[in-house]
């Protein structure tokens, strides 16, 4: 086994170990019969408190064009979803241009202008000239060290500094937990955190906290299927989980243990929270400059969906 071998699968262990994690911590926590195994989980997945449902309706924001990087993805398409049919022009622009599968026959997507491109070799500018925002959901985990970097840290470096020559007031972008980088990065994903911080650093230089939002999940759930790569639960078990995990104990024991122990028992959040957050980012509805963990990524959600002053 090479070293780099090694570090790869150390790097997947680590992703399907935090999968494993989060499923235990939330069964430690929770009664026999709200475990999804048995017909106690429609119950048991009833949206916790302050939960945005299945996809919450942002306040209406016609006048506003927004540019989505990573728009067709997992969070992206999300992001491009509120905007849209909140009235918002949205422009989605991803290496391949396509239209998520999970949104086939809605509406919204044919309210989207799709583009194929890649801020790292693409000139986006006509696309960004006109702007009010850009929000960046680039990002990927697993692969090398050096894959990690360029694909959350070089790319993103390039999409701000594009960004700001075109003159876009406001720049969101979706990073990655504090929590997870302290209690991993010593660990694994070395490369993928360096990245992360890479483009925080770029935003900060290039808009400063007054315009700019960085958005920052633990670990998001979403969707109908399971995943490692990137760790994912689905929507039903994911709200479950939140539920359990947000109770005022386990809480307190999460903030006592050390290192994945108490980062397993951190609720996760919703990625329809997520998309909430930085598409309000985007519209200036949120206060923060940043929202670290589920509960300010909850409350950002929550500012999203109420009209401006």
């Amino acid at each position: 086994v090479t070293p780099e071998s090694g570090r790869k699968l150390k790097d997947g262990a680590m992703r399907a170990f935090l999968v494993c994690l989060l499923a235990v911590g939330a069964a430690a926590f929770s009664p026999p019969s709200a475990l999804p195994l048995n017909k106690g989980l429609r119950q048991a997945t009833a949206a916790p408190r302050g939960h945005v449902g299945p996809l919450c309706s942002l306040a209406p924001a016609s006048g506003s064009r927004v540019v989505v990087l990573g728009g067709g993805g997992f969070v992206g398409s999300r992001v491009s979803k509120l905007l849209a049919e909140a009235g918002a022009e949205v422009t989605s622009i991803s290496k391949t241009g396509s239209r998520p599968a999970w949104a086939s026959g809605e509406p919204w997507v044919s309210d989207v202008e799709w583009v194929a491109g890649d801020p790292a070799v693409s000139d986006l500018s006509q696309y960004l000239r006109g702007a009010s925002a850009v929000v960046s959901c680039i990002g990927v985990i697993g692969g090398s060290d050096e894959e990690m970097r360029r694909g959350n840290g070089e790319i993103n470096v390039q999409a701000v500094a594009a960004a700001r020559e075109a003159g876009v007031p406001k720049f969101v972008y979706v990073s990655v937990g504090s929590a997870v980088k302290d209690n991993v990065g010593s660990i694994a994903l070395k490369g993928y955190f360096e990245g992360k911080r890479q483009a925080e650093d770029a935003i900060l230089d290039a808009y400063g906290a007054g315009s700019s939002l960085i958005v920052c999940p633990t670990f998001i759930y979403g969707g109908d299927s399971f995943a490692v790569n990137p760790p994912r639960v689905t929507s039903a078990y994911g709200s479950f989980v939140e539920a359990s995990l947000s109770l005022g104990p386990v809480r307190t024991l999460a903030g006592i243990l050390p290192g994945v122990l108490g980062l397993a028992l951190r609720p996760p959040v919703s990625v329809n929270d997520v998309a909430a957050a930085a598409a309000g980012g985007a519209l200036g509805r949120v206060t923060a400059w940043r929202c670290d963990g589920t509960d300010e990524i909850k409350f950002a959600a929550e500012q999203a969906s109420t009209s401006p002053p």
